[in-house]
């Protein structure tokens, strides 16, 4: 074989589509299906202050990012967010939906809207730890 391998520092969004599409087509043969997703925007005089950005599978959902622009934190508004996703594996008939974050960000918040931990990487990023959680809905 002439395989030439390389580490580059600044990845073309399509080589990162190769890899992606790669790993989802894999996953799919063997549980027999492809995620979807969907995202929940916030948004303010038509520009987005916050969102989440969730995949899909027929029996859980992933909450992959949620984000608030730190000037709308404490509104209600990510409640509001947690709430649409919540309605959305209600009326799909989704039974879970998995998060994860990190010491330093929202663990209480997750809890709060009826996540619980489910594990814990400790020290995974510059001594903070990765959480793991999930919500049956």
């Amino acid at each position: 074989m002439d395989i030439v391998y390389t580490i580059d520092q600044a990845p073309k969004p399509e080589d990162d589509k190769v890899l992606r599409e790669g790993i989802v087509n894999f996953n799919r043969e063997v549980i027999k299906e492809k995620a979807t997703h969907f995202n929940v925007y916030a948004k303010e005089n038509n520009q987005i202050v916050g969102g989440a950005l969730v995949w899909e599978h027929s029996d859980a959902l992933y909450i992959d990012v949620l984000w608030l622009n730190e000037s709308y934190r404490k509104r209600g508004i990510g409640t509001k967010i947690i709430s649409m996703i919540d309605r959305v594996a209600l009326d799909k008939g989704i039974p879970k939906i998995f998060v994860d974050t990190y010491a330093f960000q929202a663990q209480e918040f997750y809890q709060k809207h009826g996540f619980n931990e489910i594990g814990i990487i400790p020290g995974y990023l510059l001594g903070y730890d990765r959480i793991f959680l999930r919500k049956d809905v």
